[in-house]
């Protein structure tokens, strides 16, 4: 956020005198410009550490504070924690378990307009009591015994859940390309499909323009590579998958000497084989693939919410 402290409100300058900065170890406070009450605030959290400090950031949105709705309005709180740098804090890419947590609270603590007094919830707190225990639950990663559950949490829907759902993704995504010859993922931040390197659906309408054309031009190529079989037109790398199953499964039941005489009476008839051949050749080709899109496009979303997935600290 902006800051330039001579445009403070005065209600702000009541507000930040509540609080007893120094004597917690807070340094570098000042106003949000944007907002009407709002300021920020550091600590170090290993005083030998000269580089990484948590910022602490309270204020009201301009937009709550304005509702007339109802006269307490609540604090919108965040922490955050990275290498210092003139008057901003550098975002972490990753973050180490014993590091402190970034985190955010928006519906905890309450600032009545009219009365100055602060809540957490029903019950009234002083200044010092919120800004301490923003800072606190910020840190708790850092201690080893407290913070040993939360670390569990944040490595559970944080690491492990989203790895689960990629590597679900990644499995299928090969199971495809085995049975069909087609390479498909799906990327949830743009919502976007991609089929054989071409962007099939996109929320950006013009990333999907530019591949149409490339994408038609290997469609032909596709249509020119298909075969004969059973006197239908069927794509080659589908139909090569199908009958290699097809052996697999014969040389198995061979190997383990399986009887397989029910089978041969059932492939005697040449009406049920070409009827066996038409379904079972119809859900590898059309339905397996359709569920395998499914099944990789919602792993990809999963995974991508339990990565962001909000926890209580």
């Amino acid at each position: 956020m902006s800051e330039l402290s001579h445009q403070e409100t005065e209600q702000n300058k009541k507000l930040r005198s509540k609080f007893n900065f120094e004597k917690y170890g807070f340094y570098s406070v000042v106003p949000f410009v944007d907002t009407q009450i709002g300021f920020g605030c550091r600590k170090k959290l290993n005083p030998q550490d000269i580089e990484n400090v948590s910022g602490i950031g309270i204020f009201i949105p301009n937009q709550t504070l304005n509702d007339s709705s109802t006269e307490r309005k609540a604090f919108y709180a965040t922490a955050t924690y990275g290498k210092e740098f003139g008057e901003g804090i550098q975002m972490r890419n990753n973050r180490k378990p014993f590091e402190p947590l970034d985190l955010e609270s928006r519906d905890e603590f309450f600032f009545d307009i009219n009365t100055e007094k602060i809540y957490k919830y029903a019950k009234e707190i002083d200044a010092d009591e919120m800004l301490l225990e923003i800072y606190n639950k910020h840190i708790k990663t850092t201690y080893l015994l407290h913070g040993c559950v939360l670390r569990l949490k944040l490595r559970f829907w944080r690491v492990l859940l989203p790895w689960l759902f990629i590597f679900i993704s990644k499995t299928f995504h090969y199971f495809l390309l085995l049975i069909s010859g087609d390479r498909y993922t799906y990327e949830f931040f743009l919502q976007e499909e991609k089929l054989n390197g071409q962007i099939i659906s996109s929320r950006m309408d013009g990333r999907v323009a530019r591949s149409r054309e490339v994408a038609e031009i290997k469609e032909e190529d596709k249509e020119a590579r298909k075969i004969d079989f059973f006197g239908n037109k069927v794509p080659q790398w589908p139909i090569v998958f199908y009958s290699a199953l097809h052996l697999s499964i014969w040389f198995i039941f061979k190997y383990r000497k399986i009887s397989t005489k029910q089978t041969e009476d059932f492939l005697s008839n040449n009406f049920l084989v070409v009827l066996y051949v038409v379904v079972s050749f119809w859900f590898i080709e059309t339905v397996l693939p359709f569920l395998l899109k499914k099944i990789i496009k919602y792993s990809s979303i999963l995974s991508f919410q339990a990565s962001r997935k909000k926890i209580n600290v």
